[in-house]
């Protein structure tokens, strides 16, 4: 099997809806939400401006991946930085710097490798995704509950709004922005549920919020993307304040 499809898989969305709940329940809910705004908002970047500027891919004969959309600039390699750069900006060591480097360099080669971007595609979701996780990293928004829960409101709205502009994604990513950042809100700022600090207690609460997710990912149905994504953080959060 080609190498390069299986180092492509890690920039894939399925990836992500892994690795974020992992960080959220496992780690610290703060530091997982909002590397899920990092994401959502790298996402939502990337779709418009490719239906923006609509830039071509590299010609069909030499895809080995399957593909759609136009080309600039890269998803996964947008994505991926996104998702690398603000684990380094937090953890700051050097060693993990390097880590990062790397699986950044190989998710954005395996896209030209896979003939499916050009280089030109590959640099600029390089520059997006490091100027959102630097941004993520260092803006800090002291906002009380209320106007917390406003705002992912409102924010979800206006991306629904965009459904003109990039279509379905709008749903997707509002979606997924109303339904767990709502559960969120209410989990911790309004009824202040702790998770256990039962590591193998954390780790089942991964297990329910990350299925739930995958199965708003699969459904693929405007209506899925805030509802699972409101259980899939909430019913994990209410059972670990339960059973912690």
């Amino acid at each position: 099997m080609n190498i390069w499809l299986l180092i492509t898989e890690l920039g894939e969305e399925k990836a992500y809806l892994a690795f974020v709940p992992f960080i959220y329940f496992m780690v610290d809910r703060k530091f997982g939400w909002r590397l899920f705004c990092a994401l959502l908002l790298s996402s939502l970047t990337v779709i418009t401006l490719k239906n923006v500027l609509k830039l071509p891919r590299p010609p069909k004969y030499l895809w080995k991946a399957p593909a759609s959309g136009y080309g600039f600039p890269s998803g996964h390699t947008a994505v991926s930085t996104t998702f690398w750069s603000y684990l380094a900006f937090r953890i700051r060591r050097i060693w993990f710097f390097a880590v990062a480097f790397v699986f950044i360099a190989l998710i954005g080669t395996s896209r030209i490798m896979l003939g499916v971007h050009y280089i030109r595609d590959v640099v600029g979701g390089f520059v997006i995704g490091i100027a959102i996780g630097f941004l993520a990293y260092s803006i800090e928004l002291n906002l009380n509950r209320n106007l917390k829960l406003l705002g992912v409101v409102i924010s979800s709205f206006a991306i629904f709004g965009l459904y003109p502009l990039i279509g379905l994604y709008s749903f997707k990513i509002g979606g997924y922005l109303l339904g767990f950042g709502v559960a969120h809100i209410l989990s911790v700022d309004f009824m202040d549920y702790n998770l256990p600090k039962d590591l193998r207690l954390r780790f089942l609460l991964f297990l329910i919020g990350i299925s739930v997710l995958f199965l708003g990912s699969i459904e693929q149905l405007p209506i899925a993307y805030p509802i699972l994504s409101f259980l899939g953080c909430f019913v994990p959060n209410y059972i670990g304040n339960r059973m912690g």
